[in-house]
């Protein structure tokens, strides 16, 4: 252990060559988060536009409406000018706003618009109107519409690159502070970090890297905190600013307030256009003389201390002070705010897991580099399955970037094709079904192949399958492409275990092991969050290009760093029929116990209570997409942080069925947890709903820890059984893999089961919690002899 502590003092050369590939590696990790973060600024700020162009489109719509109702020509409609050009002035991003008649020919404008436009664009739009967004601009159009028909539409135009701007002058300044950030760190390894190699050194380069980053995490939450606010205020703003464009002649002539009709009507339109506001009000010489509530009117103006302001003065000469007030609450800015921050988690979770990765891998080549001199067969093998962990990674993310938006786009090709919406489930379920079958063959050609063959072919099969998808998108073609994936990542997958088995040291197995859960998870996080951000940038085709790039990259990155191992034999001949592999496990009773009390039910309270049972309930119970999405999310990060300590617990007791057993309770526990979550949701009180939210949180949690105490322990628990001695530990986990999917499969179907007795309600999962803990309690109490390779460790 002193040996370990105390590694050789580094050379100044040494030094300052990792100072310079670890400061490089947190610069494109700080780079990377600033990149995400930008662009999730960029898609809220349009998303807040949007409903600033809608909300100004209605003030034309209703003010072109009025005209038009009784049956006037909308053509003779007369003070176009005067109506949007206030709107125009007060808000510097709307570029050009016109009327169209109902066949998309202009009949007045402001700003640079087409004469012409295709009515079909504007022909299924609804009385609320919607934004059109190309790859250039985002359109507001609104129907105007008489008393008996749709007579044309107004149009308001944004330049998307305008909005770009904006976003680039708030986060330029993160730059700087990126290249300080990483500077400093490449200082700190170099100059200020424990100057002898070993564990002490690793851990400051460690500590030093999340300091690093979590500055730049904060100044760019700062910033975007700044951004949606300033964003969610501007509608007032830029209110406050219309609306007094619009009553600026009437000062300007030098006329009476009191002569002129209908502005306490304007001023509640206005509001009625924009919910979110509180009052709005013409202010005379410290009065109220217009207020879009008229009970208020004659009054003083209103302050309070839970409101935001914002006036524009109207310049009325030295006998009077004119102004327009807008109040706005701040709560309203804070629900929008804090809504826009949280939906950044997941991009920022993303970040970290990529920064964390790249960082680790600059060590592990480090590492790999100084033990090519003097490092045992044991070190060496450490090293690999370190350097594995990017690959698998990068796999899954690859394979994730575009599950954001793949159901919605392969509907369309179904719909397209001329095939009924139940079709739609076909790409999907080759998918699967081919990925089924490459786990089982894989297995048996990992005895004939190494492991990292098999990872680049599989990896070779993902890219071509979205190479597919990219140049080829279809129906009939996404069929295929998936069912390559599916070869692709089942290959990927057997080999990377093979990797793991091969190369874990006999001790430490299971957290080599966790590796898979922690890519896994980690990757399908991480490629949602950013395929999501990426489609609206790239579009699909450019997502399934990266996703492309991306496996043909891992592949090489597989080929030129990864040893290409085999396993060892395994101690009596090996049975040439799948199905007598498969026969010889079920008939080993602790294999069978595990995968059908243990390990089948944790995959179908995956599938079909966390992805599919509890959004369903929670949508029920009107929580947001988003808030069900960061709820599963928290599941996932969960799994990773519980895996890798039941990992380090289940190699150090050399006792995998007591972690096992102690999930499955556990996972009883968060569903019951869940179950209650309902009798929350049912109190008459105001914190109910925190209560329940909170309940369903901490179920969520817990069912991940429970699940991170299962993934990673019960391969090692399943490859220790005596079948798996003879058929091999690759084949004997190939096929408990299979055996996962049988659980995803019929985890939904359950599901849909109980809900159709219970209803779509909480009581659902109490339910299965029941389910869950009776078959914990068999398999603790029919499982009580390890298998037999552990047993032999232990003893040990």
């Amino acid at each position: 252990m002193a040996a370990d502590e105390a590694g050789e003092v580094l050379s100044l050369k040494r030094r300052a060559t990792e100072a310079a590939t670890l400061g490089l590696a947190a610069a494109l990790s700080l780079l990377l988060l600033i990149y995400v973060a930008f662009g999730d600024a960029r898609q809220t700020l349009e998303r807040f536009h949007a409903e600033k162009m809608l909300a100004q489109g209605q003030v034309v719509q209703n003010a072109i409406e009025t005209f038009v109702r009784p049956g006037l020509p909308l053509r003779h409609f007369a003070g176009f000018s005067a109506l949007v050009d206030p709107i125009r002035q007060g808000d510097e991003l709307i570029g050009a706003i016109a009327i169209q008649d109902s066949a998309g020919t202009r009949i007045f404008g402001s700003g640079p618009l087409p004469e012409r436009d295709d009515a079909s664009l504007a022909a299924s739009v609804g009385r609320a109107g919607e934004v059109q967004v190309s790859t250039e601009t985002m359109r507001a159009v609104l129907p105007i519409s008489d008393r008996f028909e749709r007579v044309g539409h107004v149009v308001l135009e944004t330049r998307r690159a305008a909005l770009a701007a904006e976003v680039e002058r708030a986060f330029r300044p993160l730059l700087g502070w990126a290249a300080l950030a990483a500077g400093l760190f490449a200082l700190a390894v170099f100059a200020l970090f424990p100057h002898r190699d070993g564990p002490a050194r690793l851990r400051w380069v460690g500590f030093g890297f999340i300091a690093a980053f979590a500055l730049m995490a904060a100044l760019v939450v700062a910033t975007l905190i700044s951004t949606y606010s300033d964003a969610a205020q501007g509608r007032a703003r830029s209110l406050a600013g219309s609306l007094a464009q619009r009553l600026d002649d009437i000062v300007a002539f030098r006329l009476d307030f009191r002569d002129v009709t209908g502005i306490g009507p304007l001023l509640a339109d206005y509001r009625r256009a924009n919910p979110d506001i509180r009052a709005a009000a013409l202010i005379v010489d410290g009065r109220v003389l217009a207020h879009s509530e008229p009970a208020r009117e004659g009054a003083a103006w209103e302050r309070l201390a839970t409101d935001y302001e914002f006036s524009a003065d109207l310049e009325g000469g030295e006998a009077r002070q004119v102004q327009i007030r807008v109040a706005l609450p701040r709560d309203v800015v804070f629900s929008k705010v804090l809504r826009s921050t949280k939906n950044f988690g997941a991009l920022l979770v993303a970040s970290g897991l990529f920064a964390a990765l790249l960082v680790g891998l600059v060590r592990a080549l480090q590492r790999r580099g100084r033990a090519a001199r003097d490092a045992s067969g044991e070190e060496g093998k450490a090293i690999a399955i370190e350097l594995l962990k990017p690959a698998f990674f990068l796999a899954v993310f690859s394979e994730h970037l575009c599950y954001a938006f793949l159901p919605q786009m392969i509907g369309s090709a179904a719909t397209a094709a001329g095939l009924a919406k139940g079709w739609t489930s076909l790409p999907f379920t080759a998918y699967y079904l081919t990925f089924a079958l490459a786990l089982l063959a894989a297995g048996r050609l990992e005895r004939h192949a190494s492991a990292r063959s098999l990872m680049i072919a599989g990896l070779g099969l993902s890219a071509a399958g979205m190479a597919i998808m990219a140049t080829h998108f279809g129906f009939w073609p996404a069929v295929l492409a998936r069912a390559l994936s599916g070869i692709g990542q089942g290959l990927l997958f057997i080999g990377t275990q093979a990797f793991v088995l091969t190369n874990a040291a006999a001790g430490r197995r299971t957290r080599a092991g966790s590796i898979i859960v922690f890519g896994f998870q980690a990757g399908m996080i991480a490629g949602m969050a950013i395929g999501s951000l990426l489609v609206s940038s790239i579009e699909a085709a450019g997502v399934f290009r990266l996703s492309a790039a991306v496996a043909v990259a891992t592949a090489l990155y597989v080929v030129l760093v990864l040893p290409a191992t085999r396993s060892a034999p395994v101690q009596a001949a090996r049975p040439r029929s799948l199905l007598h592999d498969i026969g010889q496990l079920l008939r080993d009773g602790a294999f069978a116990r595990t995968a059908l009390l243990i390990g089948i039910p944790a995959k179908a309270i995956l599938t079909g209570a966390v992805l599919l049972g509890l959004p369903l309930v929670l949508a029920q119970q009107g929580y947001a997409k988003e808030d069900i999405g960061q709820i599963t999310m928290l599941y996932a990060a969960a799994v990773i942080v519980a895996s890798q300590l039941a990992s380090a617990r289940a190699d150090r007791t050399a006792n995998t069925r007591d972690l096992l057993f102690q999930g499955a309770t556990l996972s009883a526990l968060g569903l019951g947890m869940l179950a209650s979550a309902g009798i929350a949701a049912g109190l008459a009180s105001q914190a109910a709903g925190a209560l329940t939210t909170g309940l369903v949180v901490a179920g969520i949690i817990i069912v991940g820890i429970a699940h991170g105490f299962i993934n990673a322990p019960i391969v090692t628990h399943v490859a220790d059984t005596e079948a798996a001695a003879v058929i091999g530990p690759t084949s004997a986990a190939a096929t408990y893999r299979l055996f996962e999917r049988i659980g995803h499969v019929l985890g939904p179907l359950a599901m849909m089961q109980i809900f159709g007795v219970t209803g779509v309600s909480w009581s659902a999962f109490a339910v299965i919690a029941g389910a869950i803990l009776v078959m914990a309690l068999l398999f603790q109490s029919f499982g009580r002899s390890a298998p037999a390779a552990r047993a032999e460790a232990s003893a040990a």
